[in-house]
């Protein structure tokens, strides 16, 4: 029987350990490598003959959508599941229009991840009814403007209409009309609802 070759990109040594005894306790599978960044991960993806790789998304310097994008790159074929604690609106997007074939919330076990490779190596794909849905509203969104955006982020800093504008170099009035569509987009009515929506959606970095 052709065993599963599964290459794990993870920053947290005891997660990675965790994924690489769950695949040796799977006779199907057969741990091939490890990184604990997303530098040169396209590289060493390749080098490890992996047919799946699970791949973290928050990670420093270098995260997991640029590993995802830097690894499709070297293969545009390459099998990637997503790892993440917790799925914003707009990291799941980006992952799965980048070609990531699975997307998993960590806390649902070794099984459930075994079961996403197994899937993923087969051909399919394996994201959650619920993961899905948020991919699907999302890609049904208004997309913001640059000038929305900027004035969506300093707003969820605290900024004033009047400092948005300074530092926009536009009218407090000008500043208004971009937060009545951010909210209009957003589906919200005010600013405590945006900056909801916006932390939700990983539009803004909600740790500033």
């Amino acid at each position: 029987m052709k065993k599963i070759k599964v290459f794990v990109i993870d920053d947290h040594a005891v997660v990675r350990l965790g994924l690489k005894l769950a695949f040796k306790l799977s006779p199907e599978m057969e741990f091939v490598g490890e990184l604990a960044g997303g530098g040169s991960a396209g590289a060493a993806v390749g080098r490890s003959g992996a047919d799946v790789t699970l791949l973290d998304i928050r990670m420093p310097k270098v995260d997991g959508l640029a590993a995802l994008k830097d690894i499709r790159a070297a293969d545009p074929a390459a099998k990637v599941v997503m790892l993440t604690t917790s799925g914003t609106d707009e990291s799941i997007f980006q992952a799965l229009e980048a070609g990531a074939a699975g997307y998993v919330i960590k806390d649902v076990g070794s099984d459930a991840i075994v079961e996403a490779v197994r899937a993923v190596a087969a051909g399919g794909r394996y994201v959650p009814e619920s993961v899905q849905m948020v991919y699907d509203r999302r890609k049904a969104a208004p997309v913001l403007t640059p000038r929305e955006s900027e004035a969506l982020k300093m707003m969820a800093r605290g900024a004033s209409n009047k400092e948005v504008a300074k530092a926009l170099g536009v009218s407090e009035a000008c500043v208004k009309v971009h937060l009545r569509h951010v909210f209009e987009k957003l589906g919200v009515h005010d600013r405590i609802g945006a900056v909801r929506a916006a932390i939700q959606r990983g539009l803004v970095d909600p740790e500033g």
